[in-house]
């Protein structure tokens, strides 16, 4: 092997695809070629994410194999079947914006119509130094209290 095929071995080397003897030989290189090495380091995180996605493919699956015949009918039917729960539950939602957006202005007029209607209330003071005096009146409305002051 001449000195620049081992430099294109650092992918092979990474994946650990080279036979035990070209192995054995591309480490040798690497304990003299620093650029190497650094390479070989950089390849390290595909690496990983190359052996954690072939742990995850099952073993009975071929690398090229082809969709069954039922394939395309499940996924339609997952697929219908994800979109009628997304239309109910849009309905439910709108549904349930719909009833809070009447039914909490009618609570509240049916809770102020039901109190009794109380008497005014009126507060009155006068500063002794100065002479200054002040009234106020407060009377309970449907939406508001209503405030008279003098």
């Amino acid at each position: 092997m001449r000195s620049l095929e081992r430099h294109r071995d650092v992918g092979a080397y990474a994946l650990g695809v080279l036979d035990e003897a070209e192995a054995f030989r591309f480490e040798d290189h690497l304990m003299e070629c620093p650029r190497c090495t650094a390479e070989v380091t950089e390849f390290g995180a595909t690496t990983r994410q190359l052996m954690l996605y072939r742990r995850a493919t099952p073993r009975a699956v071929h690398p090229f194999a082809g969709p069954g015949p039922q394939l395309l009918d499940r996924l339609l039917h997952e697929v219908a079947a994800r979109r009628r729960t997304t239309g109910r539950r849009l309905l439910y939602a709108v549904a349930a914006a719909v009833v809070a957006a009447v039914a909490g202005p009618v609570l509240a007029m049916t809770a102020a119509a039901g109190d009794g209607a109380e008497p005014a209330r009126v507060v009155a003071a006068t500063d002794q130094k100065s002479g200054v005096w002040a009234r106020v009146t407060s009377e309970d409305e449907l939406w508001a209290a209503r405030s008279n002051s003098r």
